[in-house]
């Protein structure tokens, strides 16, 4: 079992053991989920993680897929800028 401290100012450093495990880098965003008296920490990637992951489907018509992909990158940079990220 892993542990660590809580600073004075609530905070703590996740163990080696525990970054390594999520595959974590500085800057990176985590989530926690409480479940009764345990947490769950995730790793909480960046929408840019699949940016652009998604293909147009050949068979599909009158879909602009670039008209989309464009439009949805202005939403995910109008949410980030809400939220401090850009």
């Amino acid at each position: 079992m892993t542990h660590s401290t809580i600073t004075s100012k609530g905070q703590t450093t996740l163990p080696v053991q525990i970054r390594e495990a999520l595959h974590l880098k500085p800057g990176d965003r985590i989530s926690y989920e409480v479940q009764g008296d345990a947490v769950i920490i995730r790793h909480q990637p960046g929408a840019m993680a699949v940016f652009g992951a998604l293909k147009p489907q050949p068979e599909q018509t009158g879909v602009d897929f670039l008209e989309a992909r464009r439009k949805s990158r202005e939403a995910w940079e109008a949410d980030s800028a809400k939220e401090g990220l850009r």
